[in-house]
């Protein structure tokens, strides 16, 4: 190849490198800024997950300042979430007064259940207050139908209960619901027996006591004059079997009064066809009466193994039982009102004649043991369970049980603050509100006066304990029967289960024989005090017990810490699992209610307390009064607790409310006595969960973009270099080329 054609050659090729190298520059620019873009690209996603972060932050923060509006009753250290039923349904949490939703116009607001009732009742929308200020007889008892037929109504909604409704109405009502769930009302009787229905209530009438809603702390329960201030009936110490001339065991008050109670109450539920009460608590009590009957029966027959209960199938009193017994467990499958009638009458005759016979076996025996009493001395007032005094049918004693120095009787010794009390004054001066805040124990010394060892024994300790248990209880309002009677703490249903089940639980920690401690071996005769068994009961929640030589000589029982854990005990019994109170085997291991000096206790200091059917008739009195004063309006989603309290916060609705002069006031929500405004906790932990996921997904996403951006980054800067490397080569390229033709 000559010179020429070489040189062309190398020109020719040196043109392609360049052709390449251009091609490769243009490649690896393309490159450059397709990967510029996606940067880019992701650059603006990233500034879009921090815009939503910002908004996620911004939602969480104001979710933190997320309220609920929700119910706190005084006295309650708890509260309870809004709905429409807790305002305008009678219980102890509204003391027994509606809390009325109202339109700007001041109309009641209805949900479907009581709009239903008020349109059976023939109240117009636009209600009726002139009819309330006439005064002529054929007005109000007009008025007095209207409102018998609103309560009525309550009956088809579940609303109310039949006995309940027909208890607090003159005008009695079958009230059903028809194919359109429109209530209809059938009358089925018209006798006055109403709890008495006042046309002023709550438009001016003077707001009644209605008791149950004393709030008291510890304090309060100790300086009132109807618990606290209760002296003490130290005599059930001194209590022994009493008979009268045939043998017959004799009650105490207490019991005598208790089984008054206890029948009277049975013979009210029968009285008004109290269904519920009739086919439990009743049919249950005829079932024992009878089964003791055929006991006693057979105790009094010639060959009891022999005997059969075939054999009383012609006795009166059994046949009575038995019918009464039927007519109990079916009434609630009657359905015209004489078979309920009928049935009412046999049920009727047999507590009617328990009561009747009971009273004349006990009652004047009883009430000349009471008469017996006062005459020996008016100063002692020793109140308890019922309207008599708690005592036994002996007379006092005061040598019995004054203390052990005696040497007389069961040898009790009562000790305050470790001092041992001799003063008979002071005893008989010492109340319950001295149990509670002072450290009094119940000690016995089982020696007889002659030296020898007795035979009191644990049993009887524990029986003469609990009957001071049953005085305590007593005096805080715990009636065995689970009757609600106004007195001490027992002002509800639910109080009352309270109490029976502090007494219930009392008894098994405090007066459990299996659980007495007997620790510990510091004798002692020169001082009670000195020795294992009360050192052991005021340290421990048990009985104290000491022995020598195997035998018992000391039982001590502290009966403040006795009353201490029974408070607790009734809070459990109110609070449930919740609660952060516990009642341990010692005072180290407890946490009792009684430490908490500000815990709140619903009391009764009334002296004449509404009873429950007094307080419900109230409650719809001023119900019905304010709905024919103002009118109502129907709003079918007024149920759902959402809608009511957003409706309420953003002032579509307002309160309507009792106020001390007697009349109902239109108010704000947050005006209104037990409806406060709460931080949210359940919605701003639902936006912490909700701000802790978004942000972790959020997180995942920007830290995917990063890794992304690097590798990106690290390609560009790649692509960078490469690209000057080309450029260069382009340049000599070129540079040569120029070289060459100038050549």
């Amino acid at each position: 190849m000559d010179k020429q054609t070489s040189d062309t050659c190398r020109k020719d090729y040196e043109k392609m490198g360049l052709a390449a190298s251009q091609a490769r520059f243009l490649c690896l620019t393309a490159r450059k800024a397709h990967c510029e873009y996606k940067s880019t690209a992701l650059a603006q996603e990233k500034l879009n997950i921090t815009n939503q972060m910002s908004l996620v932050a911004n939602d969480y923060a104001q979710a933190l300042n997320a309220t609920k509006l929700v119910w706190q009753p005084d006295g309650m250290d708890g509260s309870y979430g809004l709905t429409y039923g807790l305002l305008m349904m009678p219980s102890a949490a509204n003391d027994y007064d509606p809390y009325m939703v109202t339109t700007p116009s001041g109309a009641i607001v209805l949900n479907t259940a009581f709009m239903e009732a008020a349109k059976a009742a023939g109240i117009d929308k636009t209600g009726n207050p002139a009819a309330l200020r006439k005064t002529d007889a054929n007005t109000r008892e007009s008025l007095q139908d209207q409102r018998d037929k609103f309560i009525s109504a309550l009956i088809a909604q579940g609303l109310i209960t039949d006995p309940t409704a027909k208890a607090i109405t003159k005008n009695d009502y079958d009230a059903a619901l028809d194919d359109n769930n429109s209530v209809t009302l059938t009358k089925v009787k018209d006798d006055d027996v109403s709890q008495g229905y006042n046309t002023n209530r709550g438009i001016g009438a003077e707001p009644q006591i209605k008791g149950g809603a004393d709030v008291m702390t510890l304090s309060d329960i100790i300086l009132s004059d109807k618990i606290g201030k209760l002296v003490i009936d130290w005599s059930q110490l001194a209590y022994k079997e009493n008979k009268n001339a045939e043998g017959t065991v004799l009650p105490t008050l207490v019991q005598y009064q208790t089984e008054v109670n206890r029948l009277k109450s049975l013979q009210k539920a029968a009285t008004q066809g109290d269904t519920a009460t009739i086919e439990k608590d009743i049919a249950r009590q005829l079932e024992a009466d009878k089964a003791a009957y055929v006991q006693a029966q057979k105790e009094k027959s010639p060959d009891p193994e022999k005997f059969e209960e075939e054999s009383l199938k012609e006795d009166e009193t059994y046949i009575a039982l038995t019918n009464a017994i039927e007519a109990a467990k079916g009434y609630s499958q009657l359905n015209s009102v004489q078979e309920r009638a009928d049935a009412r009458s046999k049920i009727l005759a047999h507590i009617n004649k328990d009561l009747y016979d009971y009273q004349t076996k006990f009652g004047k025996y009883v009430n000349g043991v009471i008469e017996k009493i006062s005459e020996k001395d008016e100063t002692i007032k020793l109140q308890g369970a019922g309207d008599v005094l708690n005592t036994t049918v002996n007379d006092l004693d005061w040598d019995e049980i004054r203390d052990s120095n005696n040497n007389k009787g069961r040898n009790f010794t009562i000790v305050v603050n470790g001092v041992i009390n001799h003063y008979e004054q002071e005893l008989q001066r010492m109340t319950l509100g001295d149990i509670l805040s002072q450290n009094v124990v119940l000690m016995s010394n089982s020696k007889t006066p002659n030296g020898d060892n007795g035979s009191f024994g644990t049993e009887n300790f524990i029986e003469a304990a609990t009957r001071m248990l049953d005085t305590f209880s007593g005096i805080l309002g715990y009636d065995p029967t689970g009757t609600v009677n106004n007195k001490g703490l027992n002002v509800d249903d639910a109080s009352s289960r309270a109490l029976k089940f502090a007494y219930a639980m009392t008894l098994k920690t405090f007066l459990n024989k299996n659980d007495i401690e007997d620790i510990g071996s510091r004798p002692s005769d020169s001082s009670m005090t000195e020795n294992s068994a009360y050192l052991n009961a005021v340290e421990n929640n048990r009985i104290g017990e000491l022995k020598k030589d195997n035998t018992d000589i000391y039982y001590a029982l502290s009966l403040s810490n006795m009353m201490n854990a029974f408070l607790t005990y009734y809070v459990n019994g109110l609070e449930g699992a919740g609660s952060q109170y516990v009642v341990g085997k010692s005072l180290e291991t407890s946490t009792l209610v009684t430490d908490n000096a500000g815990y709140k206790y619903i009391a009764n200091e009334n002296t004449e307390p509404m009873d429950m059917e007094e307080k419900v008739a109230s409650f719809y009195d001023e119900l019905f009064n304010n709905i024919l004063e103002h009118g109502w309006r129907y709003d079918s989603s007024i149920d759902d607790n959402e809608y009511l309290e957003t409706v309420l916060k953003n002032g579509r609705y307002s309160m309507c409310s009792l106020n001390q002069d007697g009349y109902y006031y239109q108010t704000r929500y947050n005006e209104t006595g037990y409806m406060v405004e709460v931080a949210d906790s359940d919605a701003i932990a639902r936006a912490e969960a909700e701000f802790a996921a978004k942000k972790a997904e959020l997180n995942y996403k920007e830290d995917t973009i990063d890794m992304k951006t690097k590798k990106l980054d690290a390609e560009i800067a790649s692509i960078a270099a490469e690209v000057d490397s080309v450029k260069n080569i382009i340049s000599k390229a070129i540079e040569k080329t120029f070289t060459m033709f100038s050549n």
